[in-house]
C-alpha cells in the first residue's frame, strides 16, 4: 500500500510538471551549471518592469500543457522579475537595457542563441520560438565563437559583417562594432551598393561615423544610378530616429533627443502635419521615459487634442479593413479535412491602427490620472479615454476611463465601466484581482 502511494505521488508530480511550464527556483549561475551538466538549453523569461499586462499575457501562455511538455524536455526554465537579484547580471551579460523583457534562449556554453522580444497568450508562438532556438543551437558558429575570434584579433570585413549580423539577429547592441567596421572599410567601398545596404540595415545612430558615411555612400550611389533600386526612404530614416531616441533616453541626453526630434520632423518635408506630429511624439517619448513630467504634460496637453481628437474613426477602420484584406490575400491558406468537408483556414497577425491609437490615448489619459487633480486636466484626460474607447474597447482602456470618472466624482458611471473591464479581462482568462480591488474602493 505504501509503495502504491509513493507511485501515485510520483505520477501526480509528473502530471503537474507537464500541466504548465515549470519555472525552477534557480539563480542564474545555478541554471548555467545545471545546463552544463544536463546539456539542456536555458529558457529565461525576463519579466517587464513596467508592463504588468505584458507579464500577465505571457503567464497565460505558460499554463499550456503542450508548451510545458516541450520546454520540460529540452530546457531549464527560469523566470527573472524586475526586482530579482539576478536582474542586473542578466542585463549586463546579454547587453540588455533595464526595461527589456521577453524570452531568452541560452546554450550550455552560456551563449545567447535566440531572443523573442515580445509576450503573447498564444502558447504555439513560444513553441515555434523554442524550435527556432533548438535549430540555432545545432548550427556551427555561435555568438561565443564569434566573440572569441574578435578577441583574438580577427578584423576582416567579412568576419565583422557576420558578427554584426549575428548581434542584430539576437537584438544585441551593434553600435560600437559598426563604428569600428566603418573605420576599417577600404576607400573604394564608398561606391559599393552592397556595403551601403549593409550599413543601412544595421541602423546607424544619428551623428555617428556610420551615419555620416551613409550620406557619402548615397551621394556616390546616386551618381551611379543606383537610387532607383535602393532609395534612402523614410522607412530607414524612421528606424534611425527610433534607435537614436533610445540612446538619448538611456543617456538622459535632452540635447540629443531634440536633435532626433528635428531629424524626425525633416523626414516629411512635404507633409507639415505629419512632420509636426513626428517632432512632438519623439519629445513626448523622451520626457515620459526620463520622468520629466513637467515637460511631458506641457506638450501632451495640446499634442493629443491636436493630433488625435479630430481623427475620423470610420476612415481609420476602413483603412484597417483594407490592410487586413490585403494581408489575407498574401497569406497561404491551411487546408484541413473534416469528414467529407474541406476547410481552408488563413491565420494573419495584424495590429490595427484603431487599436494603436486607442492605446496611445489611453496611456496619456492614465498618466494624467496619476499626476493631476486639476479639473481642467481631468476633463481633458476623460475625453481622451472616451475617444480611445471609440477606437477600440480593451479592458485597460475601460479601466482607465473608470478611474478618471471616479476621480471626477462620477461614481456610478465609473463602477459600470470598471465592471465591464473586469468581465472583459476574465474573458481572456487573466487575473482580475487588482481591478476588483479598485472596484471595491470605488464603492
Amino acid at each position: 500500500m505504501k509503495k502504491e502511494l509513493i507511485l501515485l505521488i510520483l505520477l501526480f508530480l509528473n502530471i503537474s510538471l507537464f500541466s504548465q511550464v515549470n519555472f525552477e527556483n534557480l539563480s542564474l549561475s545555478e541554471a548555467f551549471q545545471k545546463s552544463k551538466e544536463t546539456g539542456k538549453l536555458i529558457f529565461l523569461q525576463l519579466e517587464s518592469s513596467d508592463c504588468l499586462q505584458c507579464n500577465e499575457v505571457a503567464d497565460k501562455a505558460f499554463t499550456n500543457k503542450s508548451l510545458g511538455e516541450k520546454l520540460y524536455q529540452s530546457f531549464i526554465c527560469i523566470k527573472i522579475s524586475a526586482n530579482h537579484p539576478d536582474r542586473e547580471t542578466a542585463n549586463k551579460l546579454f547587453n540588455k537595457k533595464t526595461d527589456s523583457f521577453g524570452s531568452f534562449f541560452i546554450a550550455p556554453d552560456n551563449s545567447l542563441i535566440h531572443v523573442y522580444n515580445k509576450t503573447t497568450t498564444k502558447s504555439d508562438v513560444y513553441e515555434k520560438e523554442a524550435d527556432i532556438a533548438l535549430t540555432k543551437a545545432g548550427e556551427g558558429i555561435r555568438l561565443i565563437a564569434l566573440q572569441n575570434q574578435y578577441k583574438e584579433g580577427n578584423r576582416s570585413i567579412g568576419f565583422l559583417e557576420l558578427y554584426l549580423n549575428t548581434l542584430k539577429a539576437l537584438k544585441l547592441n551593434t553600435d560600437d562594432l559598426l563604428e569600428e567596421y566603418i573605420t576599417l572599410l577600404p576607400s573604394d567601398s564608398i561606391s559599393s551598393l552592397k556595403t551601403f545596404i549593409f550599413v543601412i540595415n544595421m541602423t546607424p545612430l544619428l551623428e555617428s561615423k556610420a551615419y555620416e558615411k551613409i550620406g557619402k555612400f548615397y551621394e556616390t550611389i546616386n551618381k551611379k544610378n543606383y537610387n532607383g533600386s535602393y532609395p534612402f526612404h523614410s522607412t530607414f530614416k524612421t528606424a534611425i530616429a527610433y534607435k537614436s531616441l533610445k540612446k538619448a533616453i538611456n543617456e538622459k541626453d535632452e540635447v540629443y533627443a531634440i536633435k532626433v526630434a528635428d531629424y524626425s520632423r525633416n523626414i516629411y518635408p512635404k507633409e507639415p502635419e505629419k512632420a509636426s506630429k513626428a517632432y512632438y511624439s519623439n519629445l513626448l517619448e523622451y520626457y515620459i521615459s526620463v520622468i520629466d513630467t513637467v515637460k511631458y504634460f506641457k506638450i501632451a496637453a495640446f499634442y493629443f487634442d491636436r493630433f488625435y481628437m479630430d481623427i475620423s474613426i470610420d476612415s481609420i477602420r476602413k483603412n484597417d479593413t483594407i490592410k487586413m484584406n490585403e494581408l489575407a490575400k498574401k497569406t497561404t491558406a491551411k487546408i484541413e479535412k473534416k469528414g467529407d468537408s474541406v476547410i481552408m483556414r488563413k491565420e494573419i497577425s495584424y495590429k490595427s491602427e484603431t487599436q494603436s491609437l486607442s492605446n496611445q490615448l489611453s496611456e496619456a489619459a492614465r498618466y494624467f490620472f496619476f499626476f493631476f487633480s486639476n479639473q481642467e486636466y481631468l476633463l481633458k484626460a476623460i475625453n481622451w479615454a472616451k475617444k480611445a474607447l471609440e477606437f477600440h474597447e480593451s479592458f485597460t482602456t475601460q479601466n482607465t476611463y473608470a478611474l478618471l470618472l471616479n476621480k471626477k466624482g462620477q461614481k456610478q458611471e465609473a463602477i459600470s465601466w470598471q465592471e465591464k473591464a473586469i468581465l472583459l479581462k476574465k474573458k481572456y482568462g487573466l487575473d482580475t484581482k487588482s481591478l476588483e480591488k479598485e472596484l471595491k474602493e470605488m464603492k
